[in-house]
C-alpha cells in the first residue's frame, strides 16, 4: 500500500486536481490503515526505545498524533499545495486531500515555493502550539498546482480551532485597517464579532477600497494559544489582495459630524454604518481608547490601531456607532489628527446631578468637589476615594509618574477635581431593555449608575481647597489609645493605693482593737481599785468594830461578824469576776473556742454546774476586737446562769457555717420573761451590755426565754465560707 501511494504521488502524468480526487477516494482506507500502524508502531516504539518504524504520508495522520508522540520526530513524507507562504514569520502551510499542516523549513534554507505551488516535503514531526507540525529537511517544488475549494467557516468555528491551518473562506464587513509592525491588519465584522485579518501583500489604495465593504476572504485559519494549548484569539492569514472578493462596495463616507449630533442619532438607522465625527481629545486611557468632546457632549472611542494622543488635540474619527451603557460609543475607529486646539472648559457639577442624569455627562470633562478619604497606588494607576454629600466616589489617574504630588495629599483634604466623567452601571443592569427616562414604565426604569468614576488627566487636575483638620481619624485613634493607657495606669495606681489603704486600715483597726483591749484592762484595774479595795477596807473597819465590841457587847459583835461575812462573800465574788476579766488576754494567745473553754473551766469546777463548749465547722480567726466582745458576751451569759437561773447545765455552741458564724449559750434554768429583762439584769454588764457589744461588732442579738424553760442567747455574724469539719469540747473531761 505504501508503494502504491509513493508511485501515485510521483506520477507526472496526473494533474493536481486528479490527484486530490483520487486521494480523497482512498483517504478513508488509508486513514484506517494509518491508525492501525500508529497503534502498532506506538506499542513497538514504547517497547523498543521509542523507535517509530513507519512514515506518515498525509496531513491528517500528523494532526491526529498525540503531541508527546509527535515530539519524538516521526518521519514524514508529504505532497500537497502551498496555501500560505511567509517563511520569516509564520512559515508555510501545505494542504493535501486530507487536511492542512504547518511546515517549518530549516533555518537559512532556500525555499522558493510560493502560493499555489505543488511541493513535496520530507521531514519529521514536532509538537507545535496546537496540532503537531512538520520540521523539514528537504522541500522539492514540482511546479504550479491547483488550490482546493476553500471551506466556508463562521467566527464560532474559527474560535473553536477547527479552522486551524486549513484553507477557509470568511465573509463580513471590513470596518478598520491599520499597519502594525509593517504588516497590514484588517478588522472584519462577522455576525456581531470582530475577526482580525492579516494581509501579506496589499497596498494603501487596495486597503481604501475595502473599508466599509462586504467581502469574502480566502486564507489560512490561525490562532494564538496560551500555555494550556487553548485558543486565545483566532485570526486569518491572507496572502494578497487577490484572495479578497468585494461583494458590496462601500457606501460613500459621511461628512464629519459632531458628537453632539451623534448622541441624538437613532442607532436603528446608523448601526452597522460608518460615521465620521470630529472633536477635541480630552483623555486617553492606557489601553489606547480615548474620550473626545465637542459642545459639552462627550464620546468614548475604541480605536482599532491605538496611537498616542494628547489632551487638546483636534481629531477626526471614522468608525461605527454602537450602543454604550448610557450613550453611543464608536468602535473600530480610525483616527486622523487635524492639529491642536484649546481644551474645553470643565463643566461644574455635583454628585446628585451625575447620579440622576448620567447620559447628559457621560464622557464630558467635569469639575467636582470632594473630601479625600483614602488614596491607593496600583501602578500604573493612582486611585482616590472621595466623599461628597455622603456619597462615595472614585477618581483615577493613569499617569505613571507618581511624584511628590500623590504622596503629599492627606486624608481629609478638600479637593477640586477636573476629569472625564465615567459612569459605572449596575452589574445586573439590562440597559438595552430598560425604556427611556422620558417614557419609563413601572419596574423598568433606566438604571442609575452604581458608582461614579472621574478620570484624571494629570496632577494639575487635583487642586487642594483645604487641608484636613488636625484631629484626623488616625490621630483621634492615637489620642484614644493614649487616654486608654493613661486610664489603665491610673486604675493600676489606684489599685496599688487601695491595697496600701486597705493594709493601713487593717493595721489601724488592729491597733484600735489592741487599744480597746488595753482600755478594757484599765477599766478592770479601776474597778479593782474602786470596788474590791474599798470593800476590803470596809471589811477591815468592821473587823476593828468587832474587836472593840467583842468583850463588852458580844451580841453586837456577833451581828457585826455576820455583816463582815456577807461583805467578804461579796468581795470574793467581785474578785472572781475581775479575775475572769483579767484572763481575757487568752484571746491573743488562743483561738475563740479555746478561750471560751479556759474561761468557763474555773466556773464549772467551783460551782458544780456542768458547762459544755461545742463548735462545728472549720473555724477562722476573727478580728481581735470581735472575738473579745464574743468572749465577754459568753462570759456574761454564763454568769447570769450562775447568779439568776439556778441552772444545772450550760451549753456554749460555736457554729462556723458557710456564710456566717453563730454563738449560742443555752441553760436549763428557771428562765424569765424577756419583757421584764431590765428588772432582773443583776449582772455587771446585763442584757443591755450584751446587746450593745453584739451591735458594735455588726452582729444580730436574739434572746429567747420564758419562765420554767431556760434561756438561750444567740449571736449571728457574717463570715467567709470555709471547708466544713466538726468537733466538740467537753469541759468536764480532762484536757
Amino acid at each position: 500500500m505504501e508503494t502504491l501511494f509513493t508511485g501515485l504521488n510521483r506520477s507526472r502524468s496526473m494533474t493536481s486536481s486528479n490527484l486530490f480526487r483520487f486521494a480523497a477516494v482512498l483517504h478513508r482506507w488509508r486513514s484506517l490503515l494509518a491508525g492501525l500502524v500508529v497503534l502498532t508502531g506506538g506499542a513497538t516504539a514504547s517497547a523498543q526505545s521509542n523507535v517509530v518504524p513507519y512514515v506518515l504520508t498525509n496531513a491528517l495522520q500528523i494532526r491526529e498524533l498525540n503531541p508527546n508522540l509527535a515530539q519524538k520526530g516521526i518521519p514524514v513524507q508529504l505532497r500537497g499545495v502551498v496555501t500560505y507562504h511567509d517563511v520569516p514569520g509564520y512559515g508555510l502551510v501545505l494542504q493535501d486531500a486530507t487536511a492542512g499542516i504547518v511546515v517549518r523549513p530549516n533555518p537559512g534554507a532556500n525555499t522558493p515555493a510560493g502560493l499555489g505551488q505543488e511541493i513535496e516535503v520530507q521531514g519529521v514531526t514536532v509538537k507545535g502550539d496546537d496540532a503537531p507540525i512538520v520540521e523539514t529537511a528537504i522541500i522539492h517544488v514540482d511546479g504550479p498546482g491547483q488550490l482546493p475549494e476553500p471551506r466556508p467557516v463562521s467566527f464560532d468555528e474559527m474560535s473553536a480551532g477547527s479552522a486551524e491551518s486549513q484553507w477557509v473562506e470568511v465573509r463580513g464587513v471590513v470596518r478598520a485597517a491599520a499597519v502594525i509592525d509593517k504588516r497590514q491588519f484588517l478588522s472584519l465584522f462577522m455576525n456581531g464579532q470582530r475577526l482580525t485579518v492579516s494581509v501579506k501583500d496589499i497596498n494603501e489604495s487596495e486597503t481604501t477600497q475595502l473599508l466599509d465593504a462586504v467581502v469574502r476572504m480566502r486564507g489560512v485559519g490561525c490562532s494564538r494559544f496560551n500555555h494550556r494549548r487553548q485558543v486565545r484569539l483566532p485570526w486569518l492569514a491572507v496572502s494578497s489582495f487577490a484572495d479578497i472578493v468585494i461583494e458590496r462596495t462601500p457606501s460613500p463616507a459621511p461628512e464629519a459630524d459632531f458628537p453632539a449630533k451623534l448622541s441624538k442619532l437613532d442607532l436603528r438607522k446608523y448601526y452597522g454604518r460608518r460615521v465620521n465625527v470630529a472633536g477635541v481629545v480630552t483623555l486617553q486611557k492606557a489601553d489606547g481608547d480615548f474620550f473626545m468632546q465637542s459642545d459639552y457632549v462627550g464620546l468614548y472611542v475604541r480605536a482599532f490601531q491605538p496611537g498616542k494622543l494628547t489632551p487638546g488635540e483636534q481629531i477626526s474619527v471614522s468608525g461605527y456607532a454602537v450602543p454604550g451603557q448610557y450613550t453611543p460609543i464608536v468602535e473600530d475607529a480610525m483616527v486622523r489628527q487635524l492639529g491642536h486646539a484649546n481644551q474645553p472648559p470643565a463643566l461644574p457639577v455635583d454628585l446628585e446631578t451625575l447620579l440622576h442624569s448620567p447620559e447628559n455627562f457621560e464622557g464630558v470633562l467635569v469639575s467636582i468637589k470632594g473630601e479625600l478619604l483614602n488614596r491607593i497606588e496600583d501602578p500604573p494607576r493612582r486611585s482616590f476615594i472621595l466623599q461628597s454629600s455622603n456619597v462615595i466616589f472614585l477618581a483615577q489617574s493613569e499617569n505613571s509618574r507618581t511624584g511628590p504630588w500623590f504622596k503629599s495629599l492627606k486624608n481629609g483634604s478638600r479637593l477640586l477635581l477636573t476629569g472625564v466623567f465615567d459612569a459605572q452601571p449596575p452589574v445586573r443592569s439590562v440597559s438595552l431593555v430598560a425604556p427611556s427616562r422620558e417614557n419609563a414604565v413601572s419596574g423598568l426604569a433606566s438604571p442609575s449608575p452604581e458608582s461614579i468614576k472621574i478620570l484624571l488627566r494629570s496632577p494639575a487636575d487635583l487642586v487642594v481647597l483645604g487641608r484636613p483638620s488636625w484631629l484626623t481619624p488616625g490621630r483621634l485613634l492615637w489620642v484614644l489609645v493614649v487616654l486608654g493607657l493613661a486610664l489603665l495606669a491610673t486604675f493600676a495606681r489606684l489599685q496599688v493605693l487601695n491595697g496600701r489603704i486597705h493594709s493601713q486600715t487593717h493595721a489601724l483597726e488592729q491597733t484600735l482593737q489592741r487599744e480597746s483591749v488595753l482600755l478594757e484592762r484599765d477599766r478592770i484595774a479601776r474597778e479593782f481599785h474602786d470596788s474590791l479595795e474599798q470593800e476590803i477596807a470596809a471589811i477591815s473597819m468592821q473587823l476593828d468594830a468587832v474587836e472593840a465590841q467583842f468583850n463588852s457587847s458580844p451580841q453586837i459583835a456577833h451581828q457585826l461578824l455576820g455583816l463582815v461575812r456577807t461583805m467578804a462573800r461579796q468581795s470574793l465574788a467581785e474578785a472572781r469576776r475581775s479575775m475572769r476579766d483579767l484572763r481575757a488576754h487568752l484571746i491573743e494567745q488562743n483561738d475563740l473556742p479555746a478561750a471560751i473553754r479556759e474561761m468557763a473551766a474555773p466556773l464549772s469546777s467551783g460551782s458544780g454546774i456542768e458547762i459544755a463548749v461545742e463548735y462545728s465547722g472549720t473555724h477562722w480567726r476573727l478580728p481581735v476586737l470581735t472575738e473579745h466582745h464574743l468572749l465577754r458576751v459568753a462570759q456574761e451569759a454564763i454568769a447570769n446562769a450562775f447568779k439568776h437561773a439556778r441552772a444545772k447545765k450550760v451549753i456554749v455552741a460555736l457554729n462556723y457555717l458557710p456564710e456566717q458564724i453563730q454563738l449560742s449559750i443555752r441553760d436549763d434554768g428557771v428562765g424569765f420573761d424577756p419583757d421584764l429583762a431590765g428588772s432582773v439584769s443583776g449582772g455587771h454588764f446585763g442584757l443591755l451590755d450584751m446587746r450593745e457589744r453584739t451591735e458594735k461588732i455588726g452582729g444580730q442579738f436574739v434572746l429567747c426565754s420564758r419562765p420554767g424553760h431556760g434561756t438561750e442567747v444567740l449571736i449571728t455574724l457574717a463570715g467567709p465560707p470555709p471547708p466544713r469539719i466538726s468537733g466538740a469540747f467537753d469541759l468536764n473531761s480532762p484536757p
